[in-house]
């Protein structure tokens, strides 16, 4: 067979996200928020722009253009009490370059009518000091928004996840996760995934690996349910719950193009729409990542393409950290006649490390006592 450069890949990949603020997040305060008494001896827009530089950390670009935001401050002490209170509530000065570039109107605000109101209500819902610097960074709508309508929010995420170290970590995983309407957003979702059969705790679970699928909206979640129906997997169905999560991270488009790809190994249509339903987990890699463990396991580990779509999972493992690592180990051995009976790709594949190494690694040691160094440099 023809030796495919995916056997030499050793290199990872990272995958960034981008997690768009919700469509009807602020930019600015609240309107019913206090603002900062403004007068007619208000600082001058290059004042304030050299100040943003100086005290903020602002390059002179974003300065200009944020200056023009702020031409009502009168002196010094309204901006300079902003940045005291944020700094003496846990937020250094990266934090507060990161929270003012983004909600510059900040420096406008009354510190005890509105921050120190805000940050009491959220000590008032049970959030630490520390929870709350995190709260703040990850989801500033929490400042932008009316302390009601914050109070409100929070509320329903701590009747929802449970906890409010398991809230935290969700607004760290997802931007902006406050600047949703409950009533408008949310709430009609989870309503919707209610009547698919997700359990509150089944909520949870999907909440902490993808909060997305109750931040869309929801006509959004009403066509994704119905692709899933499409695909032949019914609402009682234990995979519907994996398959509705899955299939939320790949397009249409997406999903088109890895059937194609998988075509040109040989799958037919129902080879893959089989897998599909098997082990949806295998279409979130990419288009690149999944030809390259087609391109081994067909052409240098030898298995036909019908083996593997009959045993789909096997495109979920990492080439190069256990598919590579574990046949180049097994082709060892019987270069040397050890390991009787030629367990299939799937048997050694699928098994976890522990038993992996108990089955194929330990018991050679005598035989073969280099071969853990080997299996470990290669990982």
């Amino acid at each position: 067979m023809k030796r495919s450069p995916a056997s030499s890949l050793f290199s990872k990949t990272l995958y960034f996200i981008y997690r768009p603020r919700p469509a009807d997040a602020l930019l600015s305060s609240s309107s019913s928020d206090s603002v900062a008494a403004t007068g007619s001896g208000a600082l001058q827009p290059s004042f304030m722009s050299e100040y943003l530089v100086t005290s903020c950390g602002f390059s002179p670009e974003k300065a200009t253009k944020a200056s023009n935001l702020l031409g009502g401050i009168a002196s010094r002490r309204q901006p300079d009490s902003v940045l005291g209170f944020l700094k003496s509530h846990g937020f250094d000065d990266t934090h507060v370059k990161e929270l003012l570039s983004g909600n510059p109107r900040w420096l406008l605000l009354d510190v005890e009518k509105t921050l120190a109101a805000k940050f009491r209500a959220l000590q008032e819902l049970g959030f630490s000091q520390s929870d709350i610097t995190q709260l703040v960074l990850t989801n500033p709508s929490a400042i932008n928004y009316h302390i009601r309508t914050v109070v409100h929010r929070i509320r329903f995420w701590q009747g929802l996840i449970g906890s409010n170290d398991l809230l935290i970590k969700l607004c760290n995983h997802h931007q902006w996760l406050l600047g949703y309407s409950v009533e408008k957003r949310i709430q009609p979702n989870i309503d919707m995934l209610r009547s698919c059969g997700f359990t509150d705790q089944k909520l949870r679970t999907i909440l902490g690996y993808h909060p997305t699928l109750v931040t869309q909206r929801a006509e959004t979640l009403r066509t994704l349910i119905s692709r899933v129906e499409g695909f032949g997997v019914a609402r009682t169905s234990p995979r519907f719950h994996l398959t509705l999560w899955m299939l939320s991270n790949v397009s249409v488009e997406r999903f088109n193009a890895q059937k194609k790809l998988f075509g040109a190994f040989g799958w037919s249509e129902a080879d893959f729409l089989d897998a599909f339903k098997k082990t949806p987990g295998f279409l979130t890699s990419s288009l690149k990542n999944l030809k390259m463990k087609m391109e081994f396991l067909v052409n240098e580990a030898g298995y036909a393409p019908s083996y593997i779509a009959l045993r789909p999972v096997l495109l979920t493992y990492s080439l190069e950290k256990r598919v590579i690592p574990r046949y180049q180990l097994m082709a060892a051995l019987k270069s040397r006649g050890l390991c009787a009976g030629h367990p299939k790709l799937f048997t050694y594949i699928s098994c976890s490390e522990k038993k992996f190494l108990e089955r194929y690694v330990i018991i050679y040691k005598k035989q073969f006592p280099e071969l853990i160094e080997l299996y470990s440099a290669r990982k």
